[in-house]
C-alpha cells in the first residue's frame, strides 16, 4: 500500500467518523431537548411524586467512563510509541472499564425499578429509560470498536491502523462526553 492510499483512506474514514458523530449527536440532542422541554414544563420536579434519582450510581458511572477515556488516551500515546506492553495494559484497562460502565448502568436500571420508576411509568421515567438505553447500545458499539482494536494491541503499532485507532478514540470519547452531558442535565439538574 502507497503513501498516497494510506492518506485516501484515513481521510475518508475521517470524513465517515465525522458523518458518525454528527448523527449521533443529533440523535442525543434531539432526546435531551425532549427531555429538557419536559423538565421545564412541569410544575414540579420530579413529577407526579415520582422520587429522584440518588446520584450515588450516575457518579460512579461517570468516573468509569472518565477513567476509561483516560486509558484510552494512554493506549494512544503507547501506540504512537510502540509500546507493547503499555498498549496491552491500556486497551485492557479500557475494555474492563467499558465493561464496568455497563455493569454500573445495570445496577442504575435496577435501582430505578426498585424506586417504582419503570419505562413504562409515565414520561419521566421513559425519557430517563430511552436515553440511558441509547447511550448504553453505543457503548455496546464502542466495545465492539474497541475489539476491532485487539489485533493492534496484540501485535504492536502498524501504520495502516493509525486511523482504527484514532476513529475508535473519537467514538468512545464521544460517548464519555455524552454521558457527562446526560449525567448533568438528567441527574444534577
Amino acid at each position: 500500500m502507497t503513501s498516497k492510499d494510506i492518506e485516501a483512506r484515513k481521510l475518508t474514514s475521517s470524513i465517515a467518523m465525522i458523518v458518525i458523530l454528527v448523527s449521533f449527536t443529533m440523535l442525543f440532542a434531539s432526546m435531551l431537548l425532549g427531555y429538557s422541554v419536559y423538565r421545564f414544563t412541569v410544575d414540579v420536579w420530579p413529577p407526579m411524586g415520582m422520587p429522584r434519582i440518588p446520584l450515588t450510581i450516575p457518579m460512579v458511572s461517570t468516573f468509569i467512563i472518565a477513567l476509561s477515556s483516560a486509558t484510552l488516551v494512554l493506549f494512544e500515546s503507547s501506540f504512537e510509541k510502540k509500546n507493547l506492553k503499555a498498549m496491552r495494559a491500556y486497551f485492557s484497562l479500557t475494555f474492563l472499564l467499558g465493561l464496568g460502565f455497563m455493569f454500573v448502568q445495570l445496577q442504575l436500571w435496577n435501582s430505578m425499578a426498585a424506586m417504582g420508576l419503570h419505562a413504562s411509568g409515565g414520561v419521566f421515567p421513559s425519557l430517563f429509560y430511552a436515553l440511558t438505553w441509547t447511550h448504553a447500545a453505543h457503548i455496546v458499539a464502542g466495545l465492539i470498536a474497541l475489539l476491532f482494536l485487539l489485533p493492534v494491541a496484540a501485535k504492536g503499532y502498524s501504520v495502516e491502523k493509525i486511523t482504527w485507532v484514532q476513529n475508535v478514540s473519537k467514538f468512545w470519547h464521544f460517548l464519555g462526553v455524552v454521558w457527562l452531558v446526560m449525567f448533568i442535565v438528567m441527574f444534577v439538574f
